[in-house]
């Protein structure tokens, strides 16, 4: 069989021309995100009865309602049902309380109960505080994977006080198995002032630090627990060329205690990280 030249390079402008939606990258080169928003806070229900309840003081850094926390679980046993379709090698999490509790919600292993359990709590039993506190059981860290807080996706900064993180030195002891040690200061210093408000731009650009941070990171597949605005605009940056319904899926606003799953690719190369799948073959694969 003879293929000719001019064959091939007909061949290689008509599908420059029409470019397929379709792209093999290497498995090296991928990562599994599982991008999840906290579930309901007590901030959602008193904004979403009177939007000016979101500058209250009243709500800074504001917990989950008893709802939200029946939505982590909700989605904590729809997690279980996956069973090994679903892996998760590290979970990243906005250090807000009601990401922390959410995180704790979803990926926690049950009531932890003192006697019965190998190591510290992944979070304390927590009291009720009308309005503004549900009462919780402590729950257990054992066969979790590891919880990493991290500042880079965060709420959008200012403006709302329940966006506003308390000091480290609260909530830290709350949650015993979460490592906080990314975090670079005790107060909060990135909400500046309920007089200013990040804009829609500077969210992008964060968000695409963030996933750059994501790439580089070890782990394969990667839980994250953030925020609907964050979410929003970080995935606003990406597939802006793709098919109606993909970009339907990626830019859509986040429910409360919504996950989607998504592939990131890394392309460029940059991140170079060992195949455990890879087989090197040839003479040197027998021995």
């Amino acid at each position: 069989m003879t293929i000719s030249v001019s064959n091939e390079v007909e061949d290689e402008q008509a599908l420059a021309a029409s470019p397929l939606r379709l792209q093999l990258v290497p498995h090296r080169h991928t990562k599994i995100v599982h991008l999840i928003r906290h579930g309901q806070g007590f901030h959602n229900v008193a904004g979403h009865a009177d939007y000016s309840q979101y500058k209250s003081f009243d709500y800074i850094d504001s917990h989950l309602t008893d709802f939200g926390w029946h939505q982590a679980w909700a989605l904590n046993w729809h997690i279980k049902q996956l069973g090994s379709r679903f892996r998760v090698d590290a979970v990243v999490v906005s250090p807000l309380t009601r990401t922390l509790e959410t995180a704790a919600g979803v990926f926690g292993s049950g009531p932890w109960r003192e006697g019965s359990n190998s190591q510290p709590p992944l979070m304390l039993e927590q009291t009720v505080v009308p309005g503004k506190r549900a009462a919780h059981h402590a729950i257990a860290a054992e066969g979790c994977p590891p919880f990493i807080a991290w500042e880079g996706c965060r709420e959008q900064l200012g403006k709302h006080p329940c966006d506003k993180r308390r000091p480290m030195r609260e909530i830290s002891p709350s949650f015993p198995a979460v490592d906080f040690s990314l975090l670079e200061s005790d107060e909060d210093n990135l909400w500046l002032s309920a007089d200013w408000r990040e804009s829609h731009d500077e969210i992008r650009k964060r968000g695409v630090e963030f996933v750059r941070w994501l790439q580089q990171r070890p782990e394969q597949h990667i839980a994250v627990v953030s925020h609907s605005a964050f979410l929003f605009f970080m995935m606003s940056n990406f597939g802006r060329g793709a098919a109606t319904s993909v970009q339907s899926e990626l830019h859509k606003w986040y429910d409360n205690c919504e996950m989607r799953t998504v592939v990131l690719c890394d392309e460029d190369g940059a991140h170079n990280h060992a195949d455990p799948l890879w087989f090197q073959g040839g003479q040197h694969s027998v021995k």
